[in-house]
């Protein structure tokens, strides 16, 4: 093992704070639903390459540990050039990978129960006066709302709620969402991106939500309204009025965004591209894939 190890998952972090930075605008070039996609992409990939490196890590940290034990591990798995792993590195490289994993389990529990509570309450409104508008994914999810917030807006404002949360459970916003909270979890560095992620996914739904109503002043005036009211709300979805509530009425204020119907694409290929490479790397699935063809080839 050398320090080129370490280099795809630099790379990975790099990549993801400066598009946690470029993104981060409510008014950026690139239409919300385009950086979502990109930020979430991102910051799944960056999870999964510090787990690929903590695990090639810690495998020859304890190949260092044990070399008798290093036979019965797979080729692919071990660095080429059989140098021994300090404590140094190693150590932390351990400990680091236990806390990911276990934050891993802990962050995709909490997800699960807060979505089986929200499922099981998205049946009737909520009996509260808070104003409260939630997107439950799943076969029996929906829009959670309550009382208070059915009392508080006029008819044409519910119609934008209800377009908005549609909007949420219509692109399957939850899997954005969860990529973001566990890239923040795992990688506390990044929480910048999860930031950026739940801004974009809210602005994604906005634009939803205007082109429904046709307004795109009355969204605005809707989400300022609902803000006032009650500026958070719990659950494990997106919450009508949770993220970047002033940036997102500015950007309502102004004009639609351009769809990038070639830009968005090509930068989202590229950009899984790129990113997918360093992960695989940080794998080491070239190595895996080499280990397992070579045996085939043989028997021909």
């Amino acid at each position: 093992m050398n320090w080129f190890t370490f280099l795809p998952l630099a790379v990975m972090l790099a990549l993801a704070t400066a598009l946690g930075r470029a993104l981060g605008r409510a008014r950026s070039p690139l239409h919300p639903s385009w950086a979502a996609r990109l930020l979430a992409t991102t910051g799944a990939m960056s999870v999964l390459a510090a787990l690929g490196t903590g695990v090639f890590v810690t495998i020859n940290y304890a190949a260092t540990l044990l070399p008798a034990a290093a036979a019965h591990v797979p080729e692919w798995a071990l660095s080429g050039d059989d140098s021994p792993v300090p404590d140094l590195v190693g150590v932390p490289a351990a400990v680091l990978l236990a806390a990911a994993l276990l934050t891993t389990a802990r962050t995709a529990l909490r997800w699960t129960g807060e979505l089986r509570t929200a499922r099981s309450q998205a049946r009737r409104p909520l009996e509260t006066e808070v104003p409260i508008a939630v997107a439950v994914p799943g076969r029996r999810g929906g829009v959670l709302i309550s009382r208070g917030l059915l009392r508080a807006l006029s008819p044409a404002e519910l119609h934008v709620v209800f377009a908005h949360e549609t909007s949420h459970l219509r692109h399957r916003h939850h899997r954005y969402l969860a990529c973001g909270a566990l890239t923040a979890a795992v990688l506390p560095p990044l929480r910048p991106l999860d930031e950026r992620l739940r801004l974009a996914v809210e602005r994604w739904a906005d634009e939803d939500a205007a082109e429904v109503a046709g307004d795109r002043a009355l969204v605005a005036r809707t989400i300022a309204k609902v803000a006032l009211a009650h500026p958070t709300a719990p659950g494990p979805s997106a919450a009508f009025a949770e993220s970047g509530v002033v940036l997102r009425v500015e950007a309502l204020l102004g004009a639609p965004p351009a769809r990038n119907s070639v830009t968005g694409p090509l930068l989202f290929m590229g950009n899984g591209f790129l990113t997918s490479s360093l992960t695989a790397t940080t794998l080491q699935l070239d190595q895996v894939v080499v280990s397992c063809l070579l045996p085939l080839l043989a028997l021909q």
